[in-house]
């Protein structure tokens, strides 16, 4: 049944025949109110709006209206090495209206101190799902060499923040069969399965086929079947739709320099590791995707779709879209870019790997994509209908967005 908010006489009341018990609780307060005293109102009003605003009711319907708005907020924050532990940085959130023409984008919470990783003992952010950030932390003992690692869950628009759950490492108070060995890297990612309604967070053993999943409500690792294929980390990981999605090279380690060279078109396989039933699919790129590109190609979600893009003859950036979830002959052309559009100059570019872009969001509307690369610290706003491009400086953005 349908959950909506009604003008009345009080403001607003909640219809819902299946959540009658808080609509009682809604009249309570606010019978109370009327017959409290001013000074207490503001208390009341405080508790009532506390507590609406925390009701899972509250919070589906605000999701569901935020999902259709065409603002984006990307969250970052600065980028660290695990042995140095600069736990100083400073997660940023970046609005994006680009609908605007031109398009209008908002820094929020640069300088409030609220926002220091390391007052929550946490220094990484492992990804964003529904507004909700999931935190990473790591802790070295220098005199043991233990490392331990944890995760927090953080609602910045309400400021709560969980505890430290999924402990694991090798230090006499964690288990350390959930661990991997020393020297292994671990990739994170962050996810949510709506049929279950259940927070998930996956971490992957790069160069192995084996991976772990902490389901929030449960608090432990748990083992799942390998992959099929050796897990490695020349691409991005994203979330889609309750399953995480890479690109892997077959017969590739990840470790070695990317030659296209040494390649041929039928080892790229697109990976996905459903969340809900844990099960790993394999998946063929785009039929034309015919050429090994110069540069890796990766995965990214635009507009709700699984998206791959690539180098095209180090002339063009191409991307598709697989417009039907999970159904590889959906793969569909949806933007080739000339270089030279995005005003880069090709003499340097395929030293320094600055061609190397991955599309973040992208407005049909407007004619606009924005579009990142992990080498640089700023971002590309690009209109492909009159071929402008903004640059915007400072934002290391990731595929993490709300």
């Amino acid at each position: 049944m349908a959950v909506g908010f009604e003008p009345t006489a009080f403001g607003f009341q909640l219809q819902s025949a299946t959540h009658l018990l808080f609509s009682l609780i809604l009249i309570l307060f606010l019978r109370l109110f009327k017959k409290s005293r001013q000074e207490s109102k503001n208390r009341f009003i405080n508790i009532l709006w506390k507590s609406i605003i925390d009701h899972p009711t509250f919070v589906k319907l605000h999701l569901n209206r935020s999902s259709q708005k065409p603002d984006l907020t990307f969250v970052s924050s600065a980028r660290i090495t695990l042995w140095t532990l600069e736990s100083t940085c400073t997660v940023s959130f970046t609005v994006f209206r680009l609908l605007e023409n031109p398009p209008v984008i908002i820094n929020l919470s640069d300088d409030d101190p609220y926002y220091q990783l390391k007052d929550k003992d946490c220094v990484h952010i492992i990804g964003s799902c529904n507004g909700l950030l999931c935190l990473f932390g790591l802790k070295i003992n220098d005199s043991c060499g233990h490392m331990d690692i944890s995760i927090r869950f953080w609602n910045p628009a309400s400021r709560k923040i969980s505890k430290k759950v999924g402990y694991c490492g090798d230090g006499v108070n964690n288990d350390p069969s959930c661990f991997p060995g020393k020297g292994d890297l671990l990739k994170f990612v962050f996810g949510y399965v709506n049929s279950s309604d259940t927070y998930k967070v996956v971490y992957f053993i790069v160069g192995t086929t084996s991976a772990r999943v902490f389901s929030l409500g449960d608090n432990v690792w748990r083992k799942i079947e390998n992959s099929p294929v050796v897990i490695h980390h020349v691409s991005g990981f994203v979330h889609l739709s309750g399953s995480v999605f890479w690109l892997t090279i077959q017969n590739y380690n990840g470790y070695d320099d990317y030659d296209c060279e040494d390649f041929t078109i039928e080892q790229f396989v697109v990976m996905s590791l459903d969340l809900g039933i844990e099960k790993y699919t394999q998946m063929r790129p785009p039929q034309g995707f015919d050429q090994v590109p110069f540069l890796v190609p990766n995965v990214s979600v635009l507009q709700d779709c699984l998206c791959f893009s690539h180098d095209f003859q180090q002339t063009h950036f191409v991307i598709w879209q697989m417009k039907e979830f999970g159904v590889e002959e959906s793969w569909t052309r949806f933007l080739k870019i000339s270089y030279l559009n995005l005003q880069i100059d090709l003499d340097d570019s395929f030293e320094d790997m600055s061609l190397y872009r991955l599309p973040l969001c992208v407005s049909e509307k407007s004619g606009t994509l924005l579009l990142t690369n992990c080498h640089e610290n700023r971002a590309i706003l690009f209109n492909w209908r009159d071929n402008r491009v903004q640059r915007i400086n400072g934002h290391r953005l990731s595929n993490d967005k709300e």
